[in-house]
């Protein structure tokens, strides 16, 4: 069910959601990993993603008989005439303090199972980087106070005022750059869409925006009232660049009445942070003209003149290759974009599992598998027990065994030499499959198989575990060793699913994005061969 979102996006709404139900999702995340998926905006990408995160939840149809047994707050599909979105409903007493919307309700709905919890060790990363984001601007704006409290303890009201106009331009410049970049900011598009419909893009993106010479309106401004700033501060030292800074705003006002003109007779739209520009600019010049009236100050000298275009000069060199840098990797983020959207494509992935390798994964007595050997997907991997790679895959197959329970299975395959039963490995594979023929239960063999990739020390390992040697194992290390040998395993470790590898172009955490595609492809009647 595709959802065109007139209110909210869906991605947007469905963290709203989130947060309702006491769970913590990362902004950022959510609107990276649902917008990436290959059916966005289907409804499918956030159950999807939903099921990434361990979540519990009913998605089901109904009517308004059964309101008062859903799980609050809920996701509503609401089908208006000409758009269809999803809409949050906090209450069963929202249906009717709501009736203007919920009267559109399609009888679609989906809510979290009670106590059901989502998370995802990749949103936690997200919220630690966003934390740590917030520590550093917090500490650039304290920066910028103090710079701006100390340079204006001990100067005019009109400096003051002058010197608090510059940082404040300094800092709309910098979202306007920030704009024509793409990086979205909440407050930045509300402020826009309060004064534009179009928002600020509409303006932005016009060929009356680009600038020159590969400088941009934002480049421009951002280089103008940094100037200004740091002349601002240098005011302490050199006191007749203050007379400069005055001089130089008064040629402001044109390229306000220029900027006014272009917004309301040629675009016909408006910019709310060229606005903002606009109004600095005035008000810079108005405080320039009065300040230069009222003392009769002269031309300023030629000394403070070099110093403000060496600065300029700086700030020019500093932010080409900056703002160079910034597009080159808004361009590749946009492309990991696409990228991760054309992995999360359950049919293009099956279109390339298809004509992979095929082995046979037929399950040996005493075999190493652990979950539902019936599930719908069974991953196999082939592993040496000394490889540092394989251990750190083991943990994160341990995680998708967690989170999908009765939906995957896996199969450990492990690399041995039984010509030689001094080799390391072959001891060690040797001791796991003693102990595995010894224990009753596939819980106790996956938390010993763990133990082993998690300490790779088999005086630990067997320290703890005691194998006690009393099955003979010469069979099982034959048949692992052939397995190898016969699949041709160039390296550990090897991924195949279904008895097919794994496509060189998908890793675990992609293949774990696409498990409940794959479990609804496998189970609706799309048959893996095995």
């Amino acid at each position: 069910m595709k959802i065109s979102t007139t209110q909210n996006e869906l991605w947007l709404t469905t963290y709203h959601w989130l947060k309702a139900t006491a769970n913590k999702p990362n902004k950022t995340y959510c609107r990276q990993q649902i917008t990436t998926h290959a059916d966005y905006p289907a409804l499918t990408a956030v159950a999807d993603f939903l099921n990434a995160g361990g979540m519990e939840y009913t998605a089901a149809e109904a009517d308004a008989s059964y309101i008062h047994e859903f799980n609050y707050p809920v996701l509503a599909h609401i089908k208006q005439p000409g758009q269809e979105y999803m809409h949050i409903i906090s209450s069963a007493a929202d249906w009717e303090t709501q009736k203007e919307i919920t009267k559109h309700w399609s009888g679609v709905v989906l809510f979290a199972d009670k106590g059901a919890k989502w998370h995802k060790a990749e949103n936690d990363r997200f919220e630690k980087e966003l934390v740590n984001q917030k520590f550093y601007l917090g500490a650039i704006f304290t920066l910028f106070m103090a710079l701006y409290i100390w340079a204006a303890w001990d100067t005019t009201w009109y400096m003051v005022l002058f010197g608090l106009f510059s940082m404040a331009g300094l800092l709309i410049s910098i979202l306007i750059t920030a704009s024509e970049l793409g990086v979205q900011n909440s407050i930045v598009k509300q402020v826009c869409g309060a004064v534009s419909k179009a928002g600020c893009d509409a303006v932005l993106k016009t060929k009356y925006a680009k600038g020159f010479a590969g400088f941009s309106t934002g480049d421009i401004a951002t280089i103008y009232f940094g100037v200004q700033f740091i002349g601002f501060l240098a005011g302490g030292f050199i006191p007749s660049i203050l007379n400069l800074l005055l001089w130089v705003s008064l040629p402001g006002i044109v390229v306000a009445a220029w900027s006014i003109y272009t917004q309301a007779v040629v675009i016909k739209q408006w910019c709310a942070l060229c606005l903002g520009i606009v109004g600095l600019l005035v008000l810079q010049f108005v405080l320039a003209a009065f300040s230069l009236s009222a003392a009769g100050v002269l031309l300023p000298a030629w000394q403070p003149l070099i110093a403000f275009v060496v600065i300029a000069a700086i700030l020019v060199l500093a932010l080409l290759p900056v703002k160079t840098l910034l597009k080159k990797q808004h361009i590749q983020a946009q492309q990991l974009a696409e990228l991760k959207k054309w992995k999360t494509d359950a049919g293009l992935f099956i279109s390339q599992w298809e004509k992979e390798q095929q082995v046979d994964t037929t399950i040996w007595e005493n075999d190493l598998v652990i979950g539902n050997p019936n599930a719908p997907v069974m991953i196999t991997v082939a592993c040496n027990p000394y490889c540092g790679p394989c251990a750190s895959a083991h943990k994160q197959l341990d995680q998708m065994l967690d989170k999908h329970k009765g939906k995957l299975a896996l199969q450990v395959r492990l690399l041995c030499n039984t010509t030689n039963t001094e080799d390391k490995r072959t001891i060690a594979v040797t001791a796991l499959l003693q102990k595995a023929a010894e224990l009753e239960n596939e819980k106790e063999i996956a938390n010993m198989l763990s133990d082993w990739f998690n300490w790779m020390d088999y005086e630990k390992w067997v320290q703890k575990w005691k194998p006690e040697n009393k099955t003979e194992l010469s069979i099982a290390l034959q048949q692992h060793e052939q397995w190898v040998s016969q699949s041709n395993i160039a390296f550990t470790p090897t991924f195949f699913v279904n008895g097919k590898k794994l496509p060189g172009r998908y890793g675990l955490a992609e293949l774990e994005n696409l498990l409940p595609q794959l479990t609804e492809e496998l189970t609706g009647g799309y048959k893996i061969s095995s």
